[in-house]
């Protein structure tokens, strides 16, 4: 690693850089933030390491190398950052290899490099073949997109940062609490997710046939017993209104995927009223369905989830754009 000055007074920590970087409980400010991480890591800081590993797999604030990224985050799990050696061991497809290390029954000191050598960046964003199960609104479902193990790390990193859902207006901007939705939310910065997620988005894009800058944050929605989201429309423009920092966006929400990251709940059906469809799926399936048909507003696009009934329920919300987002 080449010879960085050291940080930033505000940012002696990897936790305190990334916080500059994405404005969390801190001035927001990126380049002081990634400058942070970059000489953090280049002192041999396992989580600042981690977090770069994700800067380079994004092309964020650095080069963009999935060979770097991937070496920067074994090398972040041989230091000893555990969000290093979670993501090694969700990447894997090697489940065998992966229950030994978390059992322990594998400690040597090559086990971190074994895991990432058994990662294929390729065929693992090979999504299944999408099923259309209804044509007015357009949907489609791709069972058995992820693992459970996947699924169950995603829930994890919204566990205890969960916050009420509040409904947008795109004509003022302003984000409210609204009755018709009950459920809690937590909204994924760039580095929150990982390289999990930046691989999960770009298996979502091969899946959906649309671009990885046209989606939005991605979100998961957390439903406790007795909540939901009343039936509701996805897309945003009305057609004149530009929104946006700079109230000059006007683009819309074109495709919502949605992932069930787990199961054994009852309630909580995903419904579109006015097609007359109804989906519940099983931990790791996905469905996605179309906000627009020949480049309109679809009003049949329409849907809700029911509310829970028993347990609680968690899903990974991806809004995609007909155009690069950046609103």
């Amino acid at each position: 690693m080449s010879t960085l000055a050291a940080p930033p007074q505000s940012a002696r920590t990897a936790d305190q850089a990334r916080r500059l970087l994405v404005g969390r409980d801190a001035p927001f400010s990126p380049e002081e933030g990634a400058a942070a991480i970059r000489a953090l890591a280049d002192q041999g800081d396992a989580d600042a390491l981690s977090a770069l590993a994700t800067m380079r797999a994004a092309g964020a604030w650095t080069e963009h190398s999935w060979p770097e990224a991937m070496d920067t985050l074994q090398l972040a799990a041989e230091l000893g950052s555990v969000e290093a050696r979670s993501e090694l061991l969700v990447l894997s497809p090697d489940r065998e290899l992966s229950a030994r290390v978390r059992s322990g029954a594998l400690r040597d000191a090559g086990r971190w490099r074994a895991l990432k050598d058994s990662i294929d960046l390729q065929a693992w964003v090979v999504p299944p073949v999408p099923v259309q199960v209804c044509d007015s609104p357009r949907v489609w479902t791709v069972e058995q997109f992820a693992t459970p193990e996947l699924c169950e790390w995603l829930v994890a990193r919204g566990r205890e940062r969960f916050k009420p859902a509040l409904m947008r207006d795109a004509t003022t901007g302003v984000a409210a609490a609204l009755d018709s939705r009950t459920c809690s939310d937590f909204v994924f910065d760039v580095l929150d997710g990982g390289i999990v997620l930046l691989l999960l988005r770009i298996k979502i894009s091969n899946a959906t046939s649309i671009p990885v800058p046209h989606m939005e944050p991605p979100q998961i929605f957390h439903y406790a017993i007795g909540e939901e989201i009343k039936p509701h429309h996805d897309f945003l423009f009305d057609g004149e209104t530009a929104y946006g920092p700079d109230r000059s966006y006007t683009g819309d929400r074109l495709a919502t995927f949605l992932m069930y990251l787990n199961d054994g709940y009852e309630g909580g059906d995903l419904e579109f009223p006015l097609g007359d469809f109804r989906y519940k799926g099983q931990i790791g399936d996905g469905i996605f369905f179309a906000s627009q048909r020949d480049k309109k507003p679809d009003p049949n696009s329409l849907h809700g989830a029911g509310p829970v009934t028993r347990g609680e329920k968690f899903i990974l919300s991806q809004w995609i754009h007909n155009q690069p987002f950046a609103a």
